[in-house]
């Protein structure tokens, strides 16, 4: 992954420099890019970058959300910057412990410097096909992600896709109302079909 910035209104950038390396999920669907296991669901391993606006103790931090696969499931990972994407922390922080597939991850900081992070995962169905939504929140700046939330009220199958397993959608987001709230948006099949979701969770 490398990133780049423009401090003049996107006029200029500099030079792109490597921020860390991610491996994508194999190929098993035709993607290029990386398949879901077990299905035929196209994974982008899209980096998401978010900026710490707050006056608090970590302004300035940027944050990176993305997965990387371990040679066995997909992993979600933040890697943060403290000096305004110069470097990057030599270790990324993994915000679930689970080992089954994280996807589809975003990420956003409000207003008091806290990150907050959602992503689909598995960890519920030991087939690892059938994935619910998550949130997971740091207050540290990216340093640990504390307990993880479920935001389902019940699991999706990736078939129920209304592809036959091919398409559930290429991203999901996030977004704070206020200091509190997290809306999360993400694809869900509990429906029979492929429909765009939206959970809130108050922290």
């Amino acid at each position: 992954m490398y990133f780049t910035k423009s401090t003049n209104g996107g006029k200029t950038w500099a030079k792109p420099h490597a921020m860390f390396k991610a491996h994508l999920a194999p190929d098993s669907c035709g993607a290029f890019y990386g398949c879901l296991p077990n299905t035929n669901e196209r994974i982008a391993d899209i980096p998401v970058i978010a900026v710490d606006n707050s006056t608090g103790a970590h302004k300035g931090n940027l944050y990176v959300a993305y997965y990387n696969w371990t040679g066995v499931y997909m992993k979600m990972m933040v890697a943060t910057s403290t000096d305004g994407g110069k470097t990057w922390k030599s270790k990324p922080v993994a915000p679930a412990s689970d080992k089954h597939d994280q996807f589809f991850e975003w990420t956003n900081v409000n207003s008091k410097g806290v990150v907050g992070v959602s992503f689909m995962d598995r960890r519920n169905d030991a087939a690892n096909i059938n994935y619910e939504a998550f949130a997971a929140f740091s207050t540290n700046g990216g340093t640990s992600f504390g307990k993880n939330v479920d935001l389902s009220a019940a699991p999706s199958n990736p078939f129920n896709d209304g592809f036959g397993g091919g398409f559930i959608g290429d991203y999901t987001g996030n977004g704070w109302a206020g200091v509190n709230t997290l809306y999360v948006t993400y694809t869900d099949t509990t429906v029979g079909v492929d429909q765009d979701f939206l959970a809130g969770y108050i922290r």
